[in-house]
């Protein structure tokens, strides 16, 4: 199997002294190298890589014997947001699953996030990394699975770049080092076959593509399942022989000519999963019928619950909160179904959630990362006819996980530290799941595995301290709350778990989920009602705060189309610095819109008696924004003077660069200032708060948001960076730059328990928690509020946020 591993290595330069005698050897390589990357003669290695605008050359350097590649950081005294090395390639990366790296850093503070971009035709392919302990190597895997696409990238098999970036947190200067570059997970039995054909700058589901498929291979992994991710551009016959599954995790079409290729693959033995979305042709390779699109009523269904004989394995309920369906029908003595979708009420529908034949299965929605422990059983299940000893794999990888979370490498390290007393419950089922594994009675011995590990995380988690007197804040992206349950039953339970506040979007650029005489109100408020006011009052009863969230700017997918085609018509809407009309941001630059964004969140203070109003998405999409006519007259208007090449003088490098980013920023600053003075001035103790982009020096000009400004000008009361990074290290320093640059202001940084690979891994959620504590911040809150923290709330009260 040919593996990846890259190895970057940062040493920082701390006061003039070089710390690069204290970096320890060199991990030894694992497997092949790319070719590119033997590191051998020094005059060879400089011209490989080749440095960005404002970057430095590369200098071979060794320890322990070992090669490695210096990349200087250079941000003090210099302006460039990122420092960056592009590497050729000729590896074919379109079936390996990715590639893994060796990281060092003795002080990564200076680097707001490091990342890899790999170029693939006009696009690229891009995964952030972090730090999670500075001072030793790391080893990091890049997973196809999580990359986000850039523009339209060709295909894996077409990428010629490996880009390696180190972001500016801030002005001092670093450096990293890079060796062992390698590819890994190639022979994999599982193929995840991602919808990059479909992902196009312009397509709102483009995200899904890659978030679905991530979700599907983050399944497989944490069940030990084997497999690699596979752009539908790159499929092949030949990259298909010897696999034994494929699966389309949200592919509402297939390229040309891949659809032969699976009927082929089918005939020779192998299967197909598909989720949701049923491409031309799909149902019928399956041995199945295109059944209906159903939406779920009450807003979401329960879960998959278990109809029939259904498959070896399956749970009788696996939770899942979705929304719609796209169903397929079984055909006679040819496929049938294993599943069907249980209602918000409980009750059990006919609407098949789960179709199975002998050719594959049909999932009627996309995979969700709820009830996650049921999920994986469920997706065993699925596989478990296909992929040979499926059951041994997950049953020893689940008993192997048993307390091994946060820094604790097995169960034993965990005794260790807690004492045996806390543990006794979860080392009781632990001996006991292992002797079921050496019977080989693995389905008995993975519910055990997966018991033993809920008690010894249960038990940790009641060792954690709490602390009194902070904002324990979360923000709720739904204007309804938590799916399946009133705003009184949401807010009861948030105040049960120690929470103070809560954050709930009830407002876009172009729609309000209350009376409004400012913005057009949603469709069905006759019918569902006031949401702020159900929210506000559920706040009262309970003691928590609430701090209304308005989204600024971006009209969101439930702005009316006759709102928008009315802005667009006036000349309200953002236009890229191409042509490209972004009909759903308003431009910061109209004073109707200003003035639309100011009266919106005054109106909140004056009618209703909350805590608080809060900015978010008050900044540009990013520099490709906003040059529209109307940008164009009020910057000239602004300079005194035409803009004789437009746009080119006002991007970066022309003439008028900087003038131009202290229009944008004054656009946004406009209408902060003006929301701060009005708002208080309606209801004196209402606070003002933002979620605001977490690195300020690059954010200024890159989307134009100087929340340092709005500190030190007092228009905001507290500020929430969002700080969503896996790195523990790299939530440290950012939370730590953020505190010095917001002054007086309190700071509660944002966690992103949800956008995390794992959006219920508490132990990261109470490690970031006391990180924020250690740095004195006086709270914190977690993005997002919903049905996900079911699992949640009741392990972290019972030590890091209870309130006895």
């Amino acid at each position: 199997m040919n593996r990846t591993k890259t190895l970057l290595s940062l040493a920082a330069i701390l006061g003039g002294v070089s710390l690069l005698a204290q970096v320890p050897a060199v991990p030894a390589p694992g497997g092949e190298l790319f070719p590119e990357f033997t590191l051998a003669d020094p005059a060879v290695v400089q011209a490989l890589f080749a440095p960005m605008t404002g970057s430095q050359p590369v200098t071979l350097e060794t320890a322990g014997g070992r090669p490695w590649v210096r990349l200087p950081v250079n941000f003090a005294g210099t302006t460039h947001s990122r420092a960056s090395w592009d590497l050729p390639i000729r590896t074919d990366l379109a079936v390996a699953r990715g590639i893994e790296f060796d990281f060092y850093s003795p002080d990564s503070s200076p680097v707001s996030g490091f990342a890899v971009y790999f170029r693939s035709g006009g696009g690229w392919y891009r995964a952030g990394f972090g730090v999670e302990r500075d001072g030793e190597w790391l080893r990091v895997t890049i997973d196809k699975s999580t990359t986000s696409t850039e523009d339209s990238p060709a295909g894996w098999a077409q990428v010629d770049t490996i880009r390696l970036s180190a972001w500016r947190g801030a002005d001092r200067d670093t450096f990293c080092g890079v060796a062992n570059l390698r590819p890994v997970g190639a022979d994999a039995p599982i193929l995840v076959v991602r919808a990059d054909s479909c992902a196009t700058p312009d397509n709102r589901e483009s995200k899904g593509y890659a978030e679905y498929a991530e979700t599907v291979a983050s399944c497989l992994d944490d069940t030990g399942m084997g497999h690699a991710l596979l752009s539908d551009l790159d499929v092949t016959a030949a990259r298909l022989q010897g696999r034994k599954l494929v699966m389309l995790p949200y592919n509402p079409r297939l390229p040309e000519g891949v659809l032969p290729l699976l009927r082929d693959f089918v005939g020779q033995g192998g299967k197909v999963i598909s989720f949701y979305s049923l491409a031309d042709g799909v149902p019928e390779l399956l041995g199945m019928e295109r059944g209906q699109w159903v939406r779920a009523e009450g807003g979401r269904f329960q879960g998959f619950a278990r109809v029939g004989q259904g498959l070896e394995g399956q749970p009788e309920l696996a939770g899942q909160a979705s929304w719609a369906a796209q169903t397929a029908t079984p055909v006679a003595g040819t496929s049938r179904t294993v599943a069907v979708w249980r209602a918000a009420d409980g009750k059990d529908t006919d609407i098949p959630a789960i179709v199975v034949s002998d050719r594959g299965a049909h999932v009627s929605h996309v995979w969700l990362k709820d009830d996650w422990a049921n999920k994986r059983t469920l997706m065993l299940s699925l596989v478990a006819g296909t992929v040979p000893g499926v059951w041994r794999q997950a049953a020893e990888t689940e008993y192997a996980k048993i307390g091994v979370f946060g820094s604790f490498r097995s169960a034993e390290e965990l005794v260790a530290e807690l004492g045996a007393a806390p543990l006794r419950e979860g080392m009781e089922q632990r001996a006991r799941a292992r002797a079921l594994l050496d019977r080989n009675e693995y389905l008995a011995s993975l519910d055990l595995s997966q018991q033993a590990a809920r008690s010894m995380l249960r038990a940790w988690c009641a060792t954690r301290p709490a602390q009194a007197n902070e904002f324990r804040g979360f923000w709720c992206h739904s204007a309804f709350g938590v799916s399946g349950k009133t705003w009184d039953e949401a807010i009861k339970q948030l105040a049960d778990s120690g929470f103070t506040a809560i954050l709930p979007n009830l407002l876009w650029g172009g729609i309000a989920f209350y009376p409004s005489q400012v913005l057009p109100e949603y469709p069905e408020l006759a019918t569902r009602g006031d949401q702020l006011a159900e929210c506000l009052a559920a706040c009262r009863k309970y003691g928590v705060e609430c701090h209304v969230w308005k989204v600024n700017w971006n009209m969101g997918s439930r702005t009316s189309q006759e709102f928008v085609d009315r802005m667009r018509a006036a000349g309200r809407v953002q236009v890229s610095d191409t042509g490209e009309v972004q009909e759903r941001w308003l431009c910061p630059s109209h004073p109707e819109n200003q003035a639309l964004e100011v009266a919106s969140m005054v109106e909140i203070a004056r009618n209703y008696a909350v805590d608080g109003v809060h900015f978010d998405y008050i900044r540009y999409p990013g520099a490709a924004h906003c040059f529209c006519d109307g940008c164009r007259e009020r910057f000239e208007k602004r300079l005194g003077q035409a803009v004789a090449n437009w746009p080119a003088d006002a991007k970066r490098g022309g003439a008028l660069n900087q003038q131009w980013l202290d229009f944008r920023r004054s656009n946004i600053d406009t209408v902060v200032r003006q929301v701060a003075e009005q708002v208080r001035q309606v209801r004196p103790g209402v606070k003002i708060s933002a979620a605001v982009f977490r690195n300020w020096p690059v954010d200024r000009d890159g989307v134009g948001q100087d929340w340092k400004l709005w500190c030190e000008q007092g228009w905001i009361d507290f500020l929430n960076p969002m700080n969503y990074t896996e790195s523990n290290a790299t939530f440290r320093h950012q939370t730590a730059a953020q505190l010095e640059y917001a002054g007086k202001v309190p700071v509660y940084p944002g966690i992103g328990l949800s956008v995390w690979r794992d959006p219920q891994d508490v132990v990261k959620l109470v490690e970031q928690i006391e990180i924020s504590r250690q740095l004195g911040t006086g709270g914190f809150t977690i993005f997002e509020y919903n049905a996900r923290m079911e699992g949640v709330l009741p392990l972290v009260s019972l030590g890091t946020t209870a309130t006895k």
